[in-house]
């Protein structure tokens, strides 16, 4: 059983002793996001808000009532085109590869490393990979759900570590990532479902601070998921970070 406590206290120290401040390498990749989601909004409705606007006017629709307005509203809404569908993707997998760099930043500093800025460019490296590991994830997982919405929430923590896996062993092929990732999470998923509602409460917190308090949640619940995946490392006798060793021993839920 893995002791959550410890984790825990683990990543508030690790955030603490950081060389570059966890606190501000979060700031930095929210502002890099928020500055793709206001460019994103001015392809889409021609205004740099235009998606806070929309939301405002909708939820002002649905107070009132008023099944008119909201028709309206619908229907008055700009079509997508080919070229805003692109960019939106296009937005979509830069935050792909730029999350890919943070995780490595976090990985980093569990070992003590000095991870600099730059750090965040690191996903790069393997973005083909994270891109088609992101594309089979989100296939497998809208697949599960078809079948009711418990056995895709099962699905999102069996291929939870699929990302952590090709950020530490390139070798290894978005698939494999995935088989790995279930092996990694076999018998660990409620232990992880467990962890994720220990942070309900500062996420509560977090949205009453319109995010804000997001710059400091985030690094933590990320350092506290990584260790878990450090446990998952162990279980099938690969070593932490270092992926080049062995391939662990075939599983038969692997393949699911």
């Amino acid at each position: 059983m893995i002791n959550r406590g410890e984790i825990k206290a683990e990543a508030k120290e690790i955030m603490r002793g950081a060389r570059v401040s966890p606190i501000l390498m979060t700031l930095v990749v929210m502002a890099i996001v928020y500055v793709l989601e206001r460019v994103t909004d001015l392809v889409r409705g021609g205004s740099l808000f235009y998606s806070y606007g929309m939301i405002w006017q909708y939820y002002d629709i649905l107070a009132s009532g008023d099944i008119s307005a909201l028709n309206r509203f619908v229907n008055a809404l700009p079509e997508s085109t080919g070229s805003t569908f692109f960019f939106s993707m296009l937005v979509s997998l830069v935050g792909l590869v730029l999350n890919g760099g943070y995780y490595i930043y976090c990985m980093g500093i569990r070992r003590g490393a000095e991870m600099p800025f730059s750090t965040l460019a690191d996903g790069l490296g393997v973005a083909g990979k994270l891109i088609w590991c992101w594309i089979q994830v989100s296939v497998k997982i809208f697949l599960w759900s078809m079948l009711l919405w418990i056995p895709g929430i099962v699905a999102a923590y069996r291929y939870r570590f699929a990302y952590y896996n090709i950020l530490t062993d390139s070798s290894l092929s978005a698939s494999a990532a995935i088989r790995l990732s279930c092996q990694q999470t076999y018998g660990m998923k409620m232990e992880l479902f467990v962890l994720d509602l220990s942070f309900i409460g500062w996420a509560m917190l977090a949205a009453l601070t319109a995010g804000i308090l997001n710059v400091w949640l985030t690094p933590y619940a990320t350092l506290c998921d990584i260790a878990y995946f450090e446990e998952g490392q162990r279980r099938v006798g690969r070593g932490g970070f270092n992926g080049n060793q062995a391939p662990p021993a075939a599983d038969p839920w692997g393949q699911m």
